[in-house]
């Protein structure tokens, strides 16, 4: 809610990338405090990433919404949750899956690290797609 009044007045291209800094940061700090076995860093690290998830998202949405017709907005938006709800429940199934080889620190640290590389390849695509 705070993002969202605090972000609202900035572009949605701005709001993506500080958006993007947020779960990359945020997921730094979960992996560090995965890492430490600090909790209260991992509520952190959570809260941090959450907050940026959700510009990012926003963001998005204000991106691609105006792309759309009226008329076609309603399967635009529900793409867009089923390709959401897919990037959150495909990679908890691959994790799930991963623990027993892997152990459970290895796929939270292997999770962290395909996160931020995704996150980077995400943003050096939107930015050379928004350079001139």
């Amino acid at each position: 809610m705070a993002g969202g009044l605090v972000l609202g007045r900035l572009t949605a291209h701005r709001t993506v990338l500080i958006g993007t800094v947020g779960v990359l940061l945020g997921t730094a700090v979960i992996e560090a405090g995965v890492a430490a076995g600090l909790l209260p860093l991992l509520w952190v690290g959570a809260i941090i990433g959450g907050v940026g998830f959700g510009a990012s998202f926003s963001g998005a949405l204000r991106a691609i919404t105006p792309l759309a017709r009226p008329q076609q907005r309603a399967g635009l938006f529900a793409a867009v949750y089923v390709a959401a709800y897919l990037s959150f429940g495909v990679p908890a199934i691959i994790a799930g899956l991963l623990i027993a080889p892997v152990g459970l620190l290895g796929t939270v640290l292997g999770h962290g690290v395909a996160v931020a590389a995704l996150g980077l390849i995400v943003q050096y695509r939107l930015d050379a797609d928004a350079r001139p």
